[in-house]
């Protein structure tokens, strides 16, 4: 009876090490798993920021190119306005209104007048 009593704890034992190793190499991949969750969320967040800069850069410029927009259009009304009636003058003006965007402003512009 002993004798088989040692034999079964000598299985448990064996079967107690077999599931320690499992839950080990379980435990290592749970970490993997965190630490590329962990890296990637840090990419994420840098990429965010990189689309965030580049939205605002594009906002910046889509306002300054409707800004420019507006002094090439008021240059052209004002040689217009000198009585340069140029059929170059007026087909620079009608470029320029073409080229228009139509969506919304991203920034508030200033209209420059020179006088």
């Amino acid at each position: 009876r002993v004798a088989q009593l040692e034999k079964e704890v000598a299985m448990l034992r064996e079967k107690i090490h077999h599931l320690d190793d499992m839950l080990k190499s379980q435990q290592r991949k749970v970490r993997q798993m965190i630490e590329q969750l962990q890296n990637s969320k840090t990419v994420i967040q840098a990429k965010d920021s990189t689309i965030q800069e580049l939205k605002e850069r594009v906002s910046y410029l889509e306002a300054e190119n409707l800004e420019m927009h507006d002094r090439i259009e008021h240059l052209i009304e004002k040689q217009v306005s000198r009585g340069g009636h140029s059929s170059r003058a007026r087909s620079k003006s009608e470029y320029v209104s073409s080229k228009r965007l139509t969506g919304p402003k991203p920034l508030p512009l200033i209209r420059v007048v020179e006088t």
